[in-house]
């Protein structure tokens, strides 16, 4: 990928030749390419932008047919003589320097967030490094909004590394698919290194200032949002979470019933049980809606229009705090 940053310097131009090689040997060394005559190559490229060690004219002489252990040994030592860390000894936030060695990575990168709707349903954050979509590149699939940006924003970068998912398989779930990224503050500048279904082969690093106002501006669009999607956002964002706590339930998610659209459902959810909060549109709008659920699930449970399943067959009787109007889902 070649982008230019303000100064007219390209990406690929911004990365040291050893910063490719050690990229070329971390996907080979994890089975990312299939047979040797992509490291073999990797060599010749590495001789051509200007590196040059003993063992690396080996390698970029070797034969694809020669063994796995042979070609190892001479990745080894290329590395070793040319001051190359081995794969996965490298910080995140940090690259391989020129001249070898490790440094702190260029902040080169651009970062954009667009909400759109997802192809099978519902809605996705996708995420653009220098104009390129990557959660497609990863997992498949971005996050649902709720899951990254409401109720708390996690894109928000802290000097403390903070791992998060940020892509999913296309059949929308994490973990049938997943990408992973772990976000670090480091003075003027944010690092993002991908883990699990990678879309790149390095990480990014943004200008801290760039960075921050675009997760800023993301968070605060809520032109996406159809109404079902306000109320939701909103109940997440504003109801009692201690006081649901000390019922012994936490919130789990938010939306309308999938059959009758005229009730809006507030899932909760203890060790034992679900417990599906009715919340009738009746014509009103998403902040009247999210202001009444908001007030009923600070009253005592008992007042609730509610349903409830166990997770455990075993168990047929209703939780402890059911009310009269309770009844099994």
């Amino acid at each position: 990928m070649a982008v230019a940053n303000d100064g007219g310097v390209t990406e690929y131009e911004s990365v040291a030749a050893e910063q490719r090689l050690y990229e070329a040997v971390t996907r080979w060394d994890a089975g990312a390419w299939y047979g040797s005559a992509e490291i073999i190559d990797a060599a010749c490229r590495a001789l051509v932008e200007g590196l040059d060690s003993p063992a690396l004219c080996e390698l970029a002489g070797a034969s694809a047919r020669d063994s796995q252990w042979d070609l190892r040994e001479l990745v080894s030592q290329a590395l070793a003589e040319l001051r190359i860390p081995y794969p996965g000894t490298v910080p995140t936030g940090s690259a391989v320097a020129k001249g070898g060695g490790i440094t702190r990575r260029l902040d080169v990168d651009s970062l954009r967030l667009a909400v759109t709707p997802a192809p099978a349903g519902g809605f996705q954050v996708q995420v653009y490094v220098n104009d390129v979509e990557m959660t497609e590149a990863g997992a498949g699939l971005g996050m649902d909004p709720y899951q990254l940006l409401v109720p708390t924003n996690r894109l928000l970068a802290t000097s403390e590394p903070r791992t998060i998912p940020i892509a999913r398989c296309e059949c929308g779930t994490y973990g049938c698919g997943s990408t992973d990224v772990t976000i670090r503050r480091d003075g003027d500048r944010v690092h993002w290194d991908w883990s699990i279904e990678v879309p790149a082969d390095q990480g990014a690093t943004f200008p801290a200032a760039g960075y921050d106002a675009e997760v800023a501006r993301a968070a605060a669009d809520h032109s996406w949002e159809t109404p079902e999607r306000t109320a939701g956002r909103l109940i997440l964002t504003e109801a009692d979470r201690h006081r649901l706590l000390a019922h012994g339930l936490a919130l789990s998610w938010v939306g309308n019933h999938y059959r009758d659209r005229r009730l809006f459902l507030v899932a909760l959810r203890d060790a034992t049980y679900q417990v599906f909060v009715h919340i009738p549109w009746q014509d009103r709008t998403p902040q009247e809606v999210a202001r009444s659920a908001c007030d009923l699930l600070a009253s005592s449970p008992g007042q609730w229009s509610a349903t409830w399943q166990s997770m455990y067959p075993a168990v047929t009787a209703p939780p402890a705090i059911a009310g009269p109007s309770w009844r099994r889902a």
